[in-house]
């Protein structure tokens, strides 16, 4: 079963059962990347291994100008695409089971959290949310931000420190707060 093929348990709604029997492929990608985040994160980005293991958990070849700084954890890595010229520093956690998309020139400060699924409010135990996030060409995600699922960073835009990101933020903007608001446009 081919990677993506696994994640047909979402539906149509971006919801998924815990109990649909093809979500012990979701399980499985979750292991196999928390297995890559802890090897990458006992390295150094200069070890020769460590860009080997992050394009090992991406499922695909990563441009030159990519830069994770240890350590790193995301939970779904073949739901990932990540652009050229990218940084995602230290600390980042991205649960990326709903798909994350990072475009060209994207900075992700230290700590930030990009978050693709969440729990039902009736149905917690049982029932998933998944939302894709998309982070345009040229944003910029300060230290301690938290991007909810289903949200689009526009391009150029800057999403403030400890923001918290529920809806999407328009190109050439600045947002703070929580829940975040436009604060700025330039």
């Amino acid at each position: 079963m081919k990677a993506d093929e696994m994640f047909d348990v979402i539906d149509s709604t971006g919801s998924g059962y815990k109990t649909d029997p093809r979500m012990r492929g979701v399980e499985a990608e979750m292991i196999r990347s928390h297995e890559l985040c802890l090897r990458i994160s006992a390295k150094k980005p200069t070890d020769p291994d460590y860009k080997g293991l992050l394009e090992e958990l991406f499922g695909c070849e990563l441009d030159d100008s990519v830069a994770i700084v240890s350590p790193f954890y995301c939970d779904c890595g073949c739901r990932m695409t990540i652009g050229k010229n990218v940084i995602i520093n230290k600390g980042a956690t991205i649960m990326s089971p709903g798909r994350v998309v990072i475009e060209d020139n994207v900075l992700i400060a230290p700590e930030v959290k990009i978050v693709t699924v969440d729990h039902d409010l009736h149905d917690r135990h049982n029932l998933f949310r998944f939302g894709k996030v998309t982070v345009k060409e040229n944003a910029w995600i300060c230290i301690g931000a938290i991007i909810c699922p289903g949200v689009t960073i526009g391009r150029n835009a800057v999403v403030a420190a400890g923001a918290v990101v529920t809806k999407d933020v328009p190109d050439n903007s600045l947002v703070a707060g929580n829940p975040a608001r436009v604060i700025k446009e330039f």
